[in-house]
C-alpha cells in the first residue's frame, strides 16, 4: 500500500484544546497516507528536529503570553543562542496558535514560535494561524480553513500518485488502544484513584476543612469558599492549585443506564494495550482498572462532543438517518448546525448518545476511549496566603449551574464535584505558578481589579502583605465588583476589616443596588485622581475575572484616566497603557 512522506505533529497544550486539534490533524493525515506521529513538544526529542522534513505545531498561549507547561523545555532549547541560523534549513513547518483575543498578548507563544523557526532557517508552509476562543465557533473558526490550506499545500509538495485517491472523510477509524477484559475486579484496590500509581512527586492530597457559601441563600449564583488542609506545601501570591475532579454519581448512573443493554459488564476489569505504535497507552491506564473507576474518574461525561465524535457515531450506526446527520456534522458546511445542536445548548456527550441509539448500541469498549475525552484537572487561583493561612489552601468557587433550551439544567463537572465535598473528603492536588507576577517590594503601589471570583488572587496577595506587616491603603487599591452588597460580596468581612485597619483601599462597585448599573470601570473613572496618583508612583495594574467584556472596558477606563487625570491626549494615553502591558506592569488573568 502507498505510504506518503513522514510528518510530525507537535503540540503545546495547557488545557487540552491544542492536543485535541493536534490529534485531529494526525487522524486526518491518514486520509492522505502520510506517515505521522503526534506528541507534546516536551515528549519529543528536540535533537531530532534538525533531521525532520515537515513538522506541524499546534500551540496555545497561557498566562501573560507564556508557553504551555508541556512545551517549556522544547522552547528553552530553541532559544539557545548558539544554534546556527541555518539549523532548520531543511524543515518545512506550519504553526497554528490557540489564544483568547481578550488578552493583550493574544497568541503570543505561537507568534514567537513562528518567528523563532524562521530565524533558524525553517520555511513556513502556510501563514501563521490564530485561533480565538472568543469567536462564536471557538478555535474551529480559524482552525478549519487553516487545516484545509495545510493539506492543499502539503499535497502540492507530496502529491498522491496517479490512481491513488484520498480516503473518504468518513474513513474507518481504528481504535488507538486494544481493551482486554476479565472479571477480577475484586482484586483491585478499593477507593484508590486510578492516577495513584503514577502520581508525580509534586502531587499531594488535600483534605476539605470547610466548604461554605459566600453568596446569600436567595442569590441566583452559588459561590463557595472552599478551605483545604495541606501538609505544609508552600505557595506564593498569584500561584494556582490544580485539582482533579470526578464525575458525580448521578452522571455515572445516567451513562451506565444508556449502556446497560449493550453487553458491557460494569463489574469487569479492563487492561489496555497499544494498538498504534505512535499512540502509547498512558502510564496510569496500563494497570488493571475497573469499568466503574473509568466511569467515575477518566471519561469526561459532561464534555461537549467535537466533530470527530460524529465521525465515530456515523461509523457505528446501522441507521441511514443517523449516519446522514452525523456526517453532516463533520463537514465544514455543517458546523453552524453542529454548534446549534451541541455548543449553544451545551448538550453533553451522554445526551448525544441518547439521541443516536442505533450508534450507541454498537459502541465497543475500545471505541469508548475514542468517544470520551479524559477528565482534565482544573486550575484555581489560590485565595489564601501561605503565611497567613498556614497549611491551608482556599479557593473561591462559582458553582456552574444554568439553563439552556434543554429541559435539564446544565452542570459544570468540576465546580459541582467540589461543591458537593464535605469536611474530611480528600482531593488530589498540585501547585503551579500562575500568570500574575506580584512585586516583592512592598513600596510599589498596586491597583487590583477583581469583580466576582476574580478577587481570589488579590485576597492571597493582600493577606500576604498583611502578615508581613507591609499592608497599607497607600499602596494597595482594590476595585471589587458584584451585583449587590448584601447578596454576592465575597469574603466581605475580610476586605472590610482590612480597609477599617488602613491596610487596604477598597472601592466596591455594586451593579444592581441602584437604578443605573455601576461596574468596576465606572469606579475607576470616578476615582481617576486616586488611580493616577498610584500610576504616577509607578504603580502596577492587575485585572482578574470574566474575559467577555470586562477586560476591554477596564482597559478603556485606564486609558481615560491617563487622559483626564494625567493630562495626556488620546494617543499618548493609549501608548502609556500599551507600554505598561509590554513591560508586564499591566497584567490580566481572565477566563471565558
Amino acid at each position: 500500500m502507498f505510504t506518503n512522506e513522514k510528518i510530525v505533529i507537535l503540540y503545546g497544550s495547557q488545557t487540552g484544546n491544542a492536543q485535541d486539534l493536534a490529534e485531529r490533524i494526525w487522524r486526518e493525515s491518514k486520509r492522505y497516507y502520510f506517515k505521522s506521529c503526534v506528541k507534546s513538544m516536551d515528549d519529543y526529542n528536540v535533537l531530532k528536529l534538525i533531521n525532520e522534513q515537515c513538522v506541524i505545531f499546534i500551540c496555545s498561549t497561557t498566562g501573560q503570553g507564556e508557553e504551555p507547561d508541556n512545551m517549556k523545555q522544547f522552547w528553552k532549547f530553541l532559544l539557545r543562542k548558539n544554534l546556527p541560523a541555518d539549523s532548520l534549513s531543511n524543515l518545512k513547518y506550519a504553526v497554528l496558535g490557540l489564544g483568547d483575543s481578550s488578552y493583550t498578548k493574544f497568541n503570543f507563544a505561537a507568534k514567537r514560535l513562528h518567528k523563532r523557526l524562521l530565524q533558524l532557517g525553517a520555511q513556513s508552509l502556510i501563514p501563521l494561524g490564530l485561533g480565538d476562543d472568543q469567536h462564536d465557533l471557538g478555535y474551529d473558526a480559524a482552525a478549519d480553513p487553516w487545516i484545509d490550506s495545510l493539506w492543499t499545500n502539503l499535497l502540492l509538495i507530496h502529491p498522491l500518485p496517479n490512481g491513488v485517491q484520498p480516503l473518504a472523510k468518513n474513513f474507518t477509524i481504528t481504535p488507538r488502544w486494544n481493551v482486554n477484559t476479565s472479571n477480577l475486579v475484586d482484586n483491585l484496590t478499593k477507593n484508590q484513584s486510578i492516577y495513584y500509581s503514577t502520581r508525580k512527586p509534586t502531587d499531594f492530597t488535600v483534605t476539605v476543612i470547610d466548604n461554605y457559601r459566600t453568596t446569600h441563600p436567595d442569590h441566583f449564583q452559588d459561590v463557595r469558599l472552599v478551605k483545604l488542609q495541606t501538609d505544609g506545601q508552600q505557595y506564593c501570591p498569584g500561584d494556582v492549585v490544580v485539582l482533579r475532579p470526578k464525575n458525580l454519581p448521578w452522571q455515572v448512573e445516567a451513562f451506565q443506564n444508556i449502556l446497560k443493554s449493550h453487553n458491557l459488564n460494569f463489574d469487569s476489569t479492563l487492561k489496555l494495550t497499544q494498538n498504534d505504535p505512535e499512540i502509547p497507552v498512558p502510564e496510569f491506564l496500563k494497570q488493571e482498572l475497573s469499568f466503574q473507576q473509568l466511569c467515575e474518574e477518566y471519561f469526561d461525561l459532561m464534555s461537549i462532543p467535537r466533530r470527530h465524535t460524529f465521525n465515530i457515531l456515523a461509523q457505528l450506526t446501522d441507521s441511514e438517518l443517523e449516519k446522514e446527520k452525523c456526517l453532516e456534522f463533520t463537514t465544514a458546511e455543517g458546523q453552524d448546525d453542529l454548534y446549534s445542536y451541541c455548543n449553544r445548548p451545551k448538550r453533553n456527550i451522554v445526551e448525544v448518545l441518547q439521541d443516536f441509539p442505533h450508534a450507541t448500541k454498537n459502541i465497543t469498549k475500545e471505541m469508548l476511549f475514542e468517544i470520551f475525552p479524559p477528565i482534565k484537572p482544573r486550575e484555581f487561583s489560590i485565595a489564601s496566603s501561605c503565611k497567613m493561612h498556614q497549611n491551608e489552601i482556599h479557593i473561591l468557587l462559582a458553582v456552574v449551574k444554568y439553563k439552556t433550551k434543554l429541559i435539564k439544567e446544565r452542570f459544570g463537572l468540576c465546580s459541582n464535584y467540589l461543591a458537593d465535598l464535605k469536611p474530611g473528603d480528600k482531593v488530589t492536588a498540585s501547585l503551579k505558578k500562575g500568570s500574575f507576577r506580584f512585586p516583592s517590594n512592598s513600596d510599589v503601589p498596586v491597583i487590583m481589579v477583581g469583580p466576582g471570583t476574580g478577587v481570589a488572587p488579590f485576597r492571597n496577595f493582600v493577606f500576604e502583605r498583611e502578615k508581613e506587616g507591609s499592608a497599607s491603603s497607600k499602596n494597595l487599591l482594590l476595585f471589587f465588583g458584584c451585583r449587590s452588597e448584601n447578596f454576592d460580596f465575597h469574603c466581605k468581612n475580610d476586605f472590610l476589616q482590612l480597609q477599617e485597619e488602613g491596610k487596604l483601599n477598597l472601592i466596591p462597585a455594586y451593579s444592581r443596588d441602584q437604578e443605573n448599573k455601576v461596574y468596576v470601570q465606572h469606579k475607576i473613572l470616578e476615582h481617576k485622581d486616586l488611580v493616577w496618583e498610584f500610576l504616577k508612583r509607578r504603580g502596577l495594574i492587575f485585572i482578574a475575572g470574566n474575559a467577555k467584556l470586562m477586560p476591554q472596558a477596564v482597559r478603556e477606563a485606564f486609558v481615560e484616566v491617563c487622559e483626564k487625570a494625567g493630562g495626556m491626549d488620546k494617543e499618548s494615553a493609549e501608548k502609556f497603557v500599551e507600554t505598561m502591558e509590554k513591560q508586564n506592569k499591566y497584567q490580566t488573568e481572565c477566563w471565558s
